[in-house]
């Protein structure tokens, strides 16, 4: 793993068998990481896929450059083998196969810029600071479903003693992105 992130944001969308949404899921996430105007990258690592999901992740990368597909990390290992690559400050890490919330990443990335070591937004995904919860990562092994990712991650990374932040969005509508850039973009610029 690098020493010295250079990009704000690692997305990391684990595929497994998953050619009817992995297209789509990094399609969702380019477009909004780019409207947010990180400096990002995006890894589509492949545990094993039996499908066409490599082949179709191909023709999503000539339309995405930000894209770099990942192959061979192994059943359950998709999370832990993009942290190893992943080159950005914060970590996105999302399943291939999750309707993922995009509306609450500004949320997300603001707790973390505010000293929050993770953020896990809605059984969806977790925003977590790459360097800061390297220690929990061995959680993510084997996981089942997002959820159980989920509660595994924040499990461990509580042992640990970090700060992890379930945020809750009922009853009020997440603040949208163009409220947070200015908060946001200042903190990470100045991390190292």
């Amino acid at each position: 793993m690098a020493n010295n992130p250079d990009l704000d944001l690692t997305a990391i969308v684990a595929c497994r068998d998953d050619d009817e949404h992995a297209g789509h899921t990094v399609r969702r996430i380019a477009a909004h990481l780019r409207q947010l105007g990180l400096r990002s990258e995006i890894l589509a690592v492949d545990e094993g896929s039996a499908d066409n999901t490599l082949a179709l992740l191909a023709l999503v990368r000539r339309e995405v450059p930000e894209l770099e597909v990942v192959d061979g990390a192994g059943p359950g290992r998709g999370f832990i083998r993009g942290a190893e690559l992943g080159r950005g400050r914060a970590l996105l890490l999302i399943d291939a196969r999750t309707e993922t919330p995009l509306s609450a990443l500004g949320l997300a990335l603001r707790r973390i810029a505010d000293e929050r070591d993770a953020v896990a937004v809605g059984g969806r995904y977790l925003v977590l600071h790459r360097m800061r919860t390297l220690r929990a990562h061995e959680s993510l092994l084997h996981r089942r479903d997002p959820a159980d990712l989920e509660r595994r991650f924040l499990r461990r990374a509580r042992a640990l003693g970090l700060a992890v932040d379930v945020p809750s969005s009922r009853g009020r509508a997440l603040s949208p992105w163009a409220r947070l850039r200015e908060s946001l973009l200042a903190p990470l610029a100045s991390r190292v």
